[in-house]
């Protein structure tokens, strides 16, 4: 059982909160001081008292910021940690904090994971998960928290659900302003366009009643690569992820390759696609998938993955990472990172992020692109 939620933003604002059970004291006025110690707690984290700064000494954060010095390297804060005998979780979406506190010894996996449903049901309903799209959408949330938690305990957790038990409309805000993609498809959708809200009472969200479900195929790459930038170990763990604006919730077909093979050694031919690993929705019927690669479902509302994949095997990279370390003094490395495009001429990379990791001591860094 929760004894209180809220949702902090970057700046440590109080977005959203809601008390279920009164600790600290029993106050308002002390529920907001506990807030505001564990957002200070997770700004200003500490690893050499044990894991993390003792809550009562309250001078430790001004300490903290005025010594955020080089041998004393920031570390992100663990989502579950004590605090005056009170158990703090949160999770960090979008920027903002989803936290939670209890004085019950609650499972923290299992806590975890209703922060996850509670910010992806307020995705779901506001279209955008942002600061703005919270804060002009609150009743809508607090109604929303109402149905999803009741005394602490957790109830219902499907935007599906919830939809016949709220009664407020969203406001519809604009998502973040992306860069302009170049080489766009004009048969895709722009990005934005799957940022709008669920249908709230029967009636159809954002300017326009089209049935319309968007598709992403989503993927991570983990290439390790030898200094002469040939690939020692490669995987891929994708998914395959929907949202659904569909009125009259009818049935879908997906078809996947023919070709698709799910372990290795079960035959699979030249040119086949082979997943090491597969797992589905509980949405999916699987009945035709062995003979015909089919998939059908029923398409639940809001965002949701439709199956899970990995591969293991080799592949051709994207990008080839090639690096050179020199010592130049005892104190003083030289780094050189050669990154080469391998992604055909007709496809582009965008929003490409280079981090290189550098030892704790490390004092200053100078950094130039040729």
């Amino acid at each position: 059982s929760l004894s209180s939620f809220f949702v902090l933003s970057p700046r440590g604002d109080t977005i959203i909160k809601k008390e279920y059970r009164f600790s600290f004291g029993g106050t308002e006025k002390d529920l907001k001081s506990s807030v505001e110690m564990f957002f200070r707690k997770v700004k200003f984290w500490d690893t050499s008292k044990d894991g993390g700064w003792d809550g009562p000494d309250e001078a430790k954060p001004d300490q903290e910021e005025a010594n955020d010095s080089h041998d004393a390297p920031k570390v992100d804060a663990p989502p579950v940690f004590l605090l005056d005998g009170e158990s703090f979780l949160h999770i960090k979406r979008s920027g903002l904090i989803f936290g939670c506190s209890t004085r019950y010894n609650v499972s923290p996996s299992q806590t975890l994971e209703l922060l996850a449903k509670i910010a992806k049901i307020f995705k779901d309903y506001c279209g955008t998960l942002s600061e703005e799209a919270i804060r002009k959408n609150f009743i809508l949330l607090y109604e929303l928290l109402d149905e999803m938690l009741d005394y602490g305990y957790p109830q219902v957790t499907s935007t599906e659900h919830l939809k016949m038990f709220v009664y407020n409309s969203p406001i519809i805000t604009a998502p973040l302003t992306p860069e302009k993609q170049k080489g766009g498809n004009g048969k895709t959708a722009s990005a934005s366009s799957v940022h709008k809200p669920v249908s709230v009472g029967g009636v159809a969200s954002g300017k326009s009643g089209k049935n319309e479900i968007f598709v992403d195929i989503l993927e991570r790459l983990n290439v390790l690569f030898s200094a002469n930038g040939y690939v020692l170990n490669s995987s891929i763990d994708g998914c395959i992820q929907m949202k659904s604006y569909l009125s009259g919730n009818p049935e879908l077909r997906l078809a996947l390759n023919e070709d698709l093979v799910v372990g290795k050694g079960n035959g699979q031919g030249y040119g086949a696609v082979v997943l090491d690993d597969l797992n589905f929705h509980d949405c999916v019927n699987l009945s035709e998938f062995d003979g015909s690669r089919t998939l059908s479902f029923y398409a639940p509302d809001g965002e949701f993955v439709l199956l899970n994949y990995r591969i293991a095997s080799e592949f051709r990279a994207p990008f080839k990472m090639m690096p050179a370390i020199e010592m130049v003094t005892p104190t003083k490395l030289e780094i050189m990172l050669t990154v080469r495009n391998e992604i055909p001429a007709e496809n582009y990379g965008a929003n490409v992020v280079c981090r290189v990791p550098l030892p704790r001591a490390t004092a200053t860094v100078f950094c130039e692109m040729v």
